[in-house]
């Protein structure tokens, strides 16, 4: 169940394939994390409306934001976002050479007992969601 917004600027020239890089990010979760890929959810949000710093058009950034269901150790979660951000390093290389570009990764607990899916039975029981 985990979902995953990758936001990132505008001013980010290099072509990134999203479908190639939400596949590398959701094997990282089936890998690390023992999450069923199928359960993972991403999508990407260009911001055209941004200010970083004191300003300046080199600056850019990647965030990606990722929800799972509660219930895995913090050293779990680490590992999974200090994975994630390599993919992310790999994928933004170019850009971090060419621009001044901070790229970050979240990951934050969704409480169980507030989170509603459909159908029913595909959300686990168990901390694979």
């Amino acid at each position: 169940m985990p979902h995953l917004t990758l936001e990132y600027t505008s001013n980010i020239r290099q072509h990134v394939n999203f479908a190639e890089l939400f596949s590398a990010v959701h094997r990282v979760l089936a890998q690390v994390g023992g999450v069923s890929i199928e359960n993972c959810k991403s999508r990407a949000v260009k911001h055209h409306d941004f200010y970083i710093g004191s300003g300046g058009s080199s600056k850019a950034f990647v965030h990606l934001g990722m929800t799972m269901l509660e219930g895995r150790p913090l050293a779990l979660k680490q590992k999974i976002g200090e994975s994630i951000l390599r993919v992310l390093q790999d994928t933004y290389a170019a850009s971090m050479v060419e621009q001044d570009l901070q790229i970050t990764v979240e990951v934050r607990d969704i409480q169980r007992a507030t989170y509603f899916k459909v159908p029913e039975g595909t959300l686990s029981s168990g901390k694979s969601g």
